[in-house]
Formats: C-alpha cells, sequence, structure tokens
C-alpha cells in the first residue's frame, strides 16, 4: 500500500468514514494502469486516486458503493475491448483484475 493511500485511510477511519480501496491486482494488455495502482472511494462516493478512469473506475465506483452496504470484499475482472476505448478516444485498453476491499 503506498504511503498516501494509507495516510488517507487512516484520516477518514479517525472521522468514522466508510471507505473502500481497490487496487489493481493484475493488468494485461495496454490497459492504462498498472498493478497495484490503487483509489479509495468513501460511502458518499468521493474518490482519491485513481483505476484508470472511464467505464472500468465507474464501473469499481459503483460496486464499491455496493460491497460497502454489505460488508464484503471482491475481485472484478473488468475488460476494455480496443472498439470500446476507441469509442471513447482511448488508445489503450486491456484487461485489469482489481480486488476492492472494505475497509470498516
Amino acid at each position: 500500500m503506498k504511503k498516501g493511500i494509507l495516510e488517507k485511510i487512516i484520516n477518514l477511519k479517525e472521522d468514522n468514514v466508510r471507505l473502500a480501496r481497490a487496487f489493481i491486482v493484475q493488468a494485461k494488455s495496454s490497459s492504462p494502469r498498472n498493478t497495484g495502482t490503487e483509489m479509495i472511494i468513501t460511502e458518499n462516493g468521493d474518490t482519491f486516486g485513481s483505476i484508470g478512469g472511464g467505464k472500468d473506475e465507474k464501473t469499481v465506483i459503483e460496486k464499491s458503493l455496493d460491497l460497502m452496504k454489505t460488508g464484503r470484499s471482491e475481485k472484478l475482472k473488468l475488460t476494455l475491448t480496443r472498439k470500446e476505448a476507441a469509442e471513447i478516444g482511448w488508445v489503450c485498453g486491456g484487461q485489469v483484475d482489481i480486488f476492492i476491499q472494505v475497509i470498516s
């Protein structure tokens, strides 16, 4: 865990904010971010950091909010095809495995 992420988690927990930590456990092809990239999602949808933006990040935020309601953590496999990437003006796509860890 990177120092900035850890410090943010500590500060949010001191304020009793429910949150999730999402991080890329595996990146394949030309995904926009690398393995180890992290972000925090708070219970009200605020974020700190980025796992790459776009459709995948939106999916991770939505899934994190759902998981915070149950307290469960989960691994996601997300794929952005070249066609999908081109449709939104990106040159990279690929597949990422992301673990969402709910921190209570």
